[in-house]
Order: C-alpha cells, then structure tokens, then sequence
C-alpha cells in the first residue's frame, strides 16, 4: 500500500507543479502549443507533397503560417510537375510450381533429360538453354506441359 500512496502523492505534486507552471507562463504555453500544432500541419502538408515532414515541422514551428504557406510556393519538383511516380523495379519471371520436387523436361530430340531439381531446371531456363516451349513435367502436373505455361511474374 505505501507504493500506490507514494505514487497518488508524486502524481498530486507533477499536477501542482503543472497549474503553477501554467499560471506562471501561459503566453510561453499557449506559444509552444500553437507552434507545434502548426508545426504539425507544416509537415502533414509536407508529406502530402512528397517532401520531409521533419525539416517542415521545424520551419513550421519556428516560421508559424509563413512556414505552411512556404510549402505551396517553392517550386516543385521535377519529377512532381511530370506526375513521375518513383521507378519500380520490373518484375521478374519465375518458374512456377514445387520446389521439393523431381523435375524433367524433353530436349529437341524428345529424349527425357532428368531427375533435376527445381533449382536446376529454373537456372538452365534463366540461362537461355530452354526455349519457352518445351515440355516439362514434375509428379504434380497431369501431363507434359509448356515451360511457358507456368512461367509467371514475380510482383
């Protein structure tokens, strides 16, 4: 019990501490807080905008509403005026199906060429040493099917 007493006392003082505080300096309160509050708009708008919100925090807090207003006069990017969004990288092609598996293809003569794993096989076709349509099969597939009907594009 004297734990939870001590702490309801140390909560009374920061409370008491806090009133004076306020009645000492409410022009300095008052200030911090709508400095910060436009500080805060500063960067939402910045990072609407496709700029640094913490840099635009600062010119708010301490430029007030000619630090929301610089954001719509400086002029805007390149790649902002073209409407550019950054570069994705392209998707690569992929191999699709079991990787734990047994995997055979038939070569231009129709001779079955494996057991080979599946690392094996996607290597040889990135390679280039397997065109598109050559059959390949693996114990999951029905039947014998065109590498490119299971080639798909990796997001």
């Amino acid at each position: 019990m004297p734990s939870i007493a001590k702490a309801v006392s140390a909560w009374k003082l920061f409370l008491a501490f806090a009133m004076l505080y306020l009645m000492i300096w409410p022009n300095m309160t008052t200030a911090i807080i709508s400095s910060s509050i436009v500080g805060l708009l500063s960067a939402h708008l910045a990072r609407r905008r496709g700029r640094n919100p913490f840099g635009w925090f600062a010119i708010g807090f301490f430029f007030g509403l000619f630090g929301v207003l610089a954001i719509f006069f400086i002029p805007q990017s390149k790649k902002e005026e073209i409407g550019l969004a950054p570069l994705q990288p392209a998707p690569k092609p992929y191999l699709f199906g079991p990787i734990n598996k047994f995997w055979y293809y038939l070569d231009k003569t129709h001779s079955q060429v494996g057991p080979m794993s599946y690392n094996a096989i996607s290597k040889t076709w990135q390679e280039g040493k397997l065109p598109p349509a050559t059959l390949v099969w693996n114990e999951d597939l029905e039947g014998w099917k065109p590498l490119q009907d299971l080639i798909r594009m990796q997001n």
